[in-house]
């Protein structure tokens, strides 16, 4: 039965606002998961190229480190070359603390519902159009 109330409540929401723009607490997950990823991905390429000792190295350096400081939805139009009632391209700013200090960006990107939930895939800021 709790499988169905989560599920039930979302689209209720959605009935709701007739609109299934994702929202920022939303796009901000599936931009640390992927950003999460991307880290990941490095850090894997390095154990393969150069081992344990470069990893440790890495890591001791703390540069596979970051934080999401802020995150601020700008705006969000439906994507239209993929399915427009669940994708959206939108623009966000964000800042991101890293052991050198922080970045300030905005960005756009892609949001869709994958499998596990949200999902980001960046695009130019000017393609987007939002």
């Amino acid at each position: 039965m709790r499988a169905w109330t989560l599920p039930a409540v979302i689209a209720g929401v959605l009935v709701i606002t007739g609109s299934d723009e994702p929202t920022e607490t939303a796009m901000r997950a599936a931009f640390e998961a992927r950003l999460g990823a991307q880290v990941q991905s490095v850090v894997d390429f390095v154990a393969e190229t150069g081992g344990e000792v470069a990893v440790a190295t890495l890591r001791a350096a703390r540069t596979d480190e970051f934080t999401i400081r802020s995150f601020v939805k700008r705006g969000c139009v439906p994507s239209a070359g993929h399915d427009a009632a669940s994708s959206h391209l939108c623009t966000f700013s964000v800042r991101i603390g890293v052991v050198t200090g922080e970045l300030d960006r905005t960005l756009a990107g892609r949001f869709y519902a994958g499998r596990h939930g949200l999902v980001f895939e960046s695009a130019d800021a000017e393609a987007a159009g939002v």
